[in-house]
């Protein structure tokens, strides 16, 4: 095997390149272990656009690329400060020691300062779990699953709650944008703004037809979900799925997944996946939509520096 460099991330390039490793690992792993390409554009295009990551810790300098004859086989990042994942070939998985050696002493800011500097592995994972407890990182326990449903079937077509309708949305007019903003806020808290949702329609993968809201009568946006269409592996992931807190127990968040499980059969897709926090309510809503393959999410945090 050849030899393994590492080297700073650095611009478009790069951030194109990385994109293609995640969707490449896709089948290298068989499934998804690493990230999907949508997670590192949300990050790219909403994450870092929103400057979750402030003017005083940007993403770029937190991210280290492993390369074998320039190809990348591993990536080390965050995702908003005080965390850490490490996306990696399955051929190269004896490199973790190392990214996480490297990670340990070049720690993205949290956004608070009692903040743990924290990763997350798979359960079940005794590669990950074996270099982490070796390095001293502490077991914190379960915090999310990534739920997964074939496309053989798909829930029965539900009415519409009164009132509301299904439609597309296209971020970069200003007020689709400024509706699904609102509707970030109170589903998430997230402080968005219409013109910081505009610059997720610039991802590579943000395809309006896929871009799903509620709209009630007096046309503000009631609830939504994105898909994210992958149509070399045939697998779609909703990220994220929101209702507006005026609009909720009325089956919105159900019929805007339900119709966006339909136009991604009718692309071809054969898998989908929609990530959620363990003892979330929206696991029930999940089920409900047939998500019952569930894998767990485990945290762990690093010792102190």
């Amino acid at each position: 095997m050849s030899s393994v460099t590492d080297r700073a991330y650095s611009g478009e390039a790069d951030f194109m390149a990385v994109r293609q490793f995640l969707i490449d690992s896709y089948a290298a792993f068989g499934g998804m272990f690493n990230w999907g390409g949508e997670r590192w554009e949300i990050v790219r295009f909403s994450g870092n656009a929103a400057c979750e990551l402030a003017v005083d810790r940007p993403l770029e300098r937190f991210v280290r690329i492993w390369e074998s004859d320039g190809r990348i086989v591993g990536v080390a990042h965050p995702e908003s400060g005080g965390d850490l994942f490490v996306e990696i070939h399955p051929d190269y998985r004896y490199l973790e020691d190392r990214m996480f050696a490297w990670a340990e002493q070049n720690r993205s800011p949290a956004p608070r300062p009692d903040t743990p500097f924290s990763t997350w592995t798979t359960d079940g994972d005794p590669v990950r779990e074996r270099v982490l407890e070796r390095r001293g990182w502490t077991r914190i326990g379960l915090t999310g699953h990534m739920r997964r449903r074939s496309m053989s079937d798909l829930p029965p077509n539900g009415p519409v709650a009164d009132g509301y309708m299904i439609r597309s949305v296209d971020l970069s007019r200003e007020e689709d944008s400024e509706g699904r903003a609102a509707v970030s806020r109170s589903a998430f808290g997230h402080n968005r703004t219409g013109e910081l949702m505009k610059e997720l329609a610039r991802a590579p993968g943000y395809r309006p037809d896929l871009d799903l809201a509620a709209i009630a009568a007096d046309g503000t946006v009631a609830a939504y979900t994105t898909l994210w269409w992958d149509e070399v592996h045939r697998y779609v992931i909703f990220e994220p799925v929101g209702t507006h807190e005026q609009h909720r127990r009325r089956g919105l968040a159900f019929a805007v997944m339900a119709e966006g499980l339909r136009r991604a059969r009718a692309l071809g897709a054969e898998t989908a996946y929609v990530g959620s926090g363990a003892g979330a309510p929206s696991n029930h809503l999940y089920e409900s939509l047939g998500f019952t393959e569930v894998v767990d999410d485990v945290r762990w945090d690093a010792p102190a520096p």
